[in-house]
């Protein structure tokens, strides 16, 4: 007669199955929102601009990432230009290219029809990637690093359609003036063994860059701010989560466009300094917050916080929130292709 198995052995033959099972949870986990908009349903405007832009106004459009739209009714400049927003998966596992599909239902949707000047803080790919095809069917220059310039070339844009930065000197564009400010990139994290921190023997894309290619491919290749005046007004978009200690001292704000991607990630110590270089320094009337979604997925869809599996989207909020209530800084979040007049 078979003896039946011992408490230890049935164990013993579930662990496999358990361990599988938790392996399945924490992925899901891993996977989802790293927040719930309906939070924060309070800060986004939902307005419907009316067009023409009335003279005397700036509006912002919001296209996701880092990609903001200014137009001031005579010339539109943009950061970035981030449409294509590939998966996760084919992110990770494959090449990746522009989608010009998708970039033109973009540049429809978003109405860039007067678009003068691209200009892109670093060269990973979810800045740099689509800048040059953008900069094609739009006829805007595109301004960048060597880094840039080099996906630029990769991308068939000929020399004459692109300038490299020159931090600290006023470029002019329309009734726009822009000044490249020297930045850094949010602290390099760590995700399946793999890191985005730039390697010291290789820090800038040598080359020009040619698609299809792997993520990994775009090299930060130096980390930019834009200081942006249009006649009295001024505006500060700050991409990445990130700061050198006294840039921005002698620069006063009325908007600040202000990246907060793994802000609660970081040491309380560094939240508060990045907070006191930026927020406190610049003294913004009206805070936006930007690189907070998913970009994996598509714009054609409604904006999600990025996944929980590399940042905190509620703990980001609630830093932010609680430190400008108390220096009574205005608040907006903008879903993707949202506007908003900002003066």
């Amino acid at each position: 007669m078979p003896t039946k198995p011992s408490l230890y052995q049935k164990l013993n033959q579930s662990l496999p199955k358990l361990f599988f099972l938790l392996i399945l949870f924490c992925s899901h986990c891993a996977f989802r929102p790293s927040g719930n908009l309906g939070h924060y349903n309070s800060y986004f405007p939902h307005e419907n601009l009316p067009n023409p832009i009335p003279k005397g106004k700036i509006r912002a459009t919001f296209l996701g990432t880092t990609s903001i739209l200014l137009d001031d009714g005579e010339t539109q400049i943009i950061t970035d230009a981030f449409f294509s927003r590939p998966s996760l998966w084919k992110t990770a596992f494959s090449k990746i290219e522009s989608d010009p599909s998708t970039v033109q239902s973009v540049i429809t949707k978003a109405k860039i029809d007067r678009l003068r000047a691209i200009f892109v803080c670093h060269s990973h790919y979810d800045h740099v990637m689509d800048a040059p095809l953008v900069a094609k069917q739009t006829k805007a220059k595109l301004f960048g690093s060597s880094s840039t310039l080099n996906v630029g070339l990769g991308g068939d844009l000929s020399p004459n359609q692109m300038e490299k930065f020159q931090p600290g000197k006023p470029v002019q564009i329309g009734k726009f003036t822009i000044t490249v400010l020297e930045s850094k990139h949010t602290p390099p994290f760590r995700i399946f063994g793999k890191t985005n921190a730039t390697d010291p023997n290789h820090p800038n894309i040598e080359s020009p860059l040619s698609q299809p290619i792997k993520a990994t491919d775009y090299i930060e290749g130096g980390t930019f701010d834009f200081f942006i005046q249009h006649g009295k007004n001024k505006i500060l978009i700050k991409s990445s989560t990130n700061f050198v200690e006294g840039a921005l001292d002698k620069i006063q704000v009325d908007v600040l466009f202000l990246g907060i991607a793994q802000l609660s990630l970081q040491p309380v110590s560094f939240q508060d300094t990045f907070y006191k270089q930026t927020v406190q320094t610049t003294k913004p009337k009206l805070l936006i917050p930007i690189h907070w979604d998913n970009f994996f997925k598509p714009l054609s869809e409604p904006l999600e916080p990025n996944l929980q599996l590399g940042d905190d989207f509620e703990s980001n909020m609630k830093y932010i929130l609680k430190q400008t209530e108390k220096d009574k800084v205005e608040v907006q979040l903008l879903q993707g292709f949202e506007t908003i007049d900002l003066f």
